[in-house]
């Protein structure tokens, strides 16, 4: 009896310091293999904490559209409804509120809001919607100037000016997406005097539309679609001082642009992987927001299913996050993105709420073993990339990633096989180039010391039969006579 009671108490004891059962995620983690087939993956970013308008101590956000994040941690929270910038400090107290700002000795405020920006030096600019313009204030909400409309004779005659997103280069200039624009991103020079447009998009078009259109009439032309091209729908800028862009068409091959200064993409795709689309399948992504981290790592926000897509600098998937829900952790209506360090920040309009993300040990991993491989330390990398493989055997840009860092290394051989599991059959190909040179290179003497006397047996061989043969036929001619 006695030594039941021990049992029975020390397995109560067991029970009550047993550690609690983690909790499990709201969405799957995966990644898209080689053959486009979307394969399961550990989850890279779970969520930590979020927080509506009313518990950062001010009002609830109805209509929140956008979000920024700035280097030392401040997130700012524009809200459309009421027009008004809520700023959260790293600990997610109310630092300000900016609701109005005084101009010319009387209060302005904004209308319909949709995206604003905020520069290194703490200046604020929103895209104030409705009001049709531009509106630069100081650190302090203070109102600096305003931009409006831009004046061009290219401009239509009955132009509008709908700003809905914004962002400031390290030159000041000022580029501008507005609604109902076709041309491409509004640019403005440093003092807010308009210079043209940029990185138009390619009209899209059916050969046998425009057969039809030559041969109808006005009115027959008139009822069909027009060639427009797409508008952009957000941009960001990355540290390089390059300009990221999305459309929302789900026909476009290339939602993601990286334009130059000249307007020109230049975003990397890898001839290895799918281009960066987000899901492979029949209902397509829905690109509405796009945030520019570093070592070339860009995040796309897919409102379809309100998934976060972050792609490296080759265009390669490196992990996806999020989803439908309602979860903390998934959205309702999620319309922006921004990050800061190894943090990610996701708004939802509908529930007026902002969701932080912290990296898992995976998340911690990729990153950082990307940020060495783009940085080109691709031996530092690959010691990262082994420890990926550990938490997912079928990540196969970690064994892409090992690859190359051996094929620097000159381990060819060794370097296949870690390419080949990666499906990366570029460095493939040249890696058995190499691998064939290597072993050529130290193998031809042996193969000579082989070779050279089995040809030489076969060429004494075949002089002595052809000999042999002709003093044969001598001697049968020979005994003909």
């Amino acid at each position: 009896m006695k030594q039941a009671f021990i049992i029975l108490a020390a397995a109560l004891l067991l029970a009550s310091i047993r550690p609690a059962p983690a909790a499990a995620a709201p969405y799957e983690g995966y990644v898209y293999s080689y053959w486009g087939e979307a394969v399961h993956s550990p989850i890279a970013y779970l969520p930590s904490r979020s927080i509506t308008g009313q518990e950062a101590g001010g009002e609830a956000w109805l209509a929140a559209n956008d979000l920024f994040a700035t280097a030392d941690g401040l997130l700012y929270i524009l809200d459309s409804e009421s027009g008004s910038i809520t700023v959260l400090d790293q600990e997610w107290q109310l630092a300000s509120r900016i609701e109005s700002f005084e101009r010319d000795g009387e209060q302005d405020q904004f209308r319909n809001p949709e995206g604003l920006f905020v520069t290194p030096a703490g200046h604020i600019y929103v895209a104030d919607t409705d009001n049709g313009r531009v509106i630069e204030l100081g650190p302090g909400g203070e109102f600096i100037r305003e931009i409006g409309a831009p004046e061009s004779d290219v401009l239509s005659a009955g132009f509008t000016f709908f700003p809905r997103k914004v962002i400031v280069d390290k030159a000041g200039r000022i580029y501008v997406i507005a609604r109902g624009v076709f041309d491409g991103i509004i640019e403005f020079d440093s003092d807010g005097v308009f210079t043209g447009f940029m990185g138009t998009n390619r009209v899209a078009f059916d050969p046998i539309d425009l057969f039809w259109k030559t041969i109808s009439t006005q009115e027959q032309r008139d009822k069909m679609i027009r060639f427009v091209p797409i508008e952009f729908n957000n941009l960001a800028l990355d540290q390089e001082g390059f300009i990221y862009t999305t459309t929302a068409d789900r026909t476009s091959l290339s939602p993601v642009k990286r334009l130059n200064p000249s307007g020109i993409d230049v975003l990397r795709i890898s001839d290895e992987y799918l281009a960066p689309i987000g899901d492979y399948s029949r209902v397509r992504s829905t690109f509405i927001d796009i945030d520019a981290a570093m070592s070339g790592v860009y995040r796309v926000l897919d409102s379809t299913r309100g998934r976060v897509f972050t792609y490296n600098e080759d265009g390669s998937l490196l992990y996806v996050v999020g989803g439908l829900g309602n979860q903390q952790g998934t959205f309702r209506s999620p319309v922006a993105i921004a990050n800061y360090e190894d943090r990610l920040y996701v708004l939802d309009r509908d529930l007026g709420r902002v969701t932080e993300f912290e990296a898992t040990r995976f998340g911690q991993l990729v990153n950082e073993a990307n940020a060495l491989y783009a940085g080109g330390k691709h031996h530092e990398a690959a010691g990262l990339w082994r420890e990926v493989i550990k938490l997912d055997a079928n990540y196969e840009m970690a064994y892409v990633g090992i690859g190359k860092s051996l094929l620097r290394q000159g381990e060819f051989q060794s370097a296949l096989t870690y390419l080949k599991l990666g499906n990366d059959r570029i460095y493939y190909s040249k890696a058995l180039a190499k691998y064939r040179r290597e072993y050529m290179q130290e193998n031809f003497g042996f193969y000579m010391t082989i070779l050279l006397p089995i040809l030489l047996v076969g060429f004494i061989g075949r002089t002595l039969m052809r000999r042999h043969r002709k003093e044969a036929q001598v001697h049968a001619v020979s005994q003909g006579r």
